[in-house]
């Protein structure tokens, strides 16, 4: 899990340098030209950014999911179990 996460941070510094790297990029080109029109790149990382977020999203709530009916299958062996336990101590007048 902890490497998960280091390696979701890693991509989050990457990717924030390559935002930076683009943002100087393109405060050079409008030094140099007067007027430039919004650039596709820029808006393609940024949805590709969002996707990626949103499929993390997803990850996330699915992994939940699975683990809360892991959850409930414990619960209900533990009920199960507790229930046998009654029921011996009192046929065996524990």
């Amino acid at each position: 899990m902890r490497f998960k996460m280091k390696l979701f941070k890693r991509t989050n510094q990457q990717e924030e340098k390559a935002n930076l790297d683009v943002n100087e990029t393109r405060n050079r080109r409008r030094s140099r030209t007067e007027e430039i029109s919004p650039d596709d790149n820029a808006s393609a990382q940024e949805s590709r950014t969002g996707h990626r977020k949103a499929q993390f999203q997803i990850e996330m709530e699915q992994k939940r999911k699975k683990l809360g009916r892991k959850l409930n299958w414990v619960i209900f062996g533990l009920v199960v179990a507790i229930i046998l336990a009654y029921l011996f101590m009192i046929f065996v007048n524990f």
